[in-house]
């Protein structure tokens, strides 16, 4: 009789550690190379803003914004965004607010960048809190907006008259430039003065202003159009809730992109063409085109 043997098969553990950091590594790569192209390109919005005050001559009126620049370098030296700009067909182009960035100054990049935007159409300029940090690098760039024939507003206000008809556009300067760096998203009277002593209404009017967050002021004051920056659409959003965080308005913050309206005022808020820190996700750069038109 032929007795068979057994034979015992050993099982050899397979260890899921190499695949598991595998695929977490294929994941970094796809998240930083999706936030690399998120944050080297730019998106366009338009938005349509009527009115009733608005002087038929200037229906049909186009501005370009570009906010929260940051003395940025985005693809192709910015090319593509300057492409963008001219292919809009501006009638102006307005500058609300921390075209330089203190952190990382780089002069070059800004004045440069902004005596192409002159050749395009005519450039309106407002301060934001990131050029009262650096006066001297300030200085040296509204020198250089002066020279190309820019109109640097603070605390002015200038007409745009167009077949016997004229609208009102009015800067004024970030809070910080009131209130120093200690301003914290307090009610600044200083700022509503300004706009109150500014403001024709006659006319219809148009505020660059670094901060969506005093909108409530702008509504008060009876401005028919605000324009502004500074939360750089809450840097990180999420689907269907928004912004996540904007500076001096802590989580959530109400005004951090899009167009809202109350009574007579409108006021388009731009998510900034600058990356922030430290990076956006979910929120690429944006270049704002507004066009003005009646509503009748």
């Amino acid at each position: 009789m032929i007795k068979l043997a057994a034979f015992k098969i050993k099982k050899r553990r397979v260890s899921l550690i190499p695949v598991i950091v595998f695929l977490l590594i294929i994941l970094v790569v796809v998240v930083g190379v999706r936030i690399y192209n998120e944050n080297t390109s730019f998106e366009v919005t338009h938005y349509q803003v009527r009115s009733d005050c608005l002087p038929d001559s200037f229906s049909g009126f186009k501005i370009v914004q570009i906010s929260d620049f940051h003395n940025s370098v985005l693809r192709d030296d910015n090319k593509q965004l300057l492409e963008a700009v001219d292919l809009s067909q501006p009638d102006i182009i307005v500058l609300t607010g921390d075209y330089l960035d203190s952190r990382s100054c780089n002069l070059d990049v800004a004045i440069s960048f902004a005596k192409e935007l002159t050749d395009v159409a005519p450039v309106y300029y407002v301060t934001g809190n990131h050029e009262h940090r650096i006066p001297e690098e300030r200085r040296k760039l509204e020198a250089a907006l002066r020279k190309f024939g820019a109109h640097v507003l603070h605390r002015r206000a200038e007409y745009i008259e167009r077949d016997g008809e004229k609208i009102q556009i009015i800067g004024v300067d970030d809070p910080t430039f009131y209130l120093g760096d200690e301003f914290s998203g307090k009610e600044n009277s200083d700022l509503e003065a300004d706009i109150n002593r500014l403001l024709d209404k006659d006319c219809y009017s148009i505020l660059l202003s670094h901060r969506s967050s005093f909108f409530e002021t702008y509504c008060k004051s009876g401005v028919d159009l605000a324009i502004s920056g500074h939360e750089h659409g809450g840097q990180f959003r999420i689907p269907f809730i928004g912004g996540f965080f904007a500076p001096d308005e802590g989580f959530f913050p109400k005004y951090s992109e899009g167009m809202h309206t109350s009574d007579i005022t409108t006021m388009v808020v731009s998510r900034g063409i600058g990356i922030g820190f430290p990076f956006r996700v979910n929120n690429p750069p944006e270049l704002v085109i507004i066009e003005l038109d009646t509503k009748y």
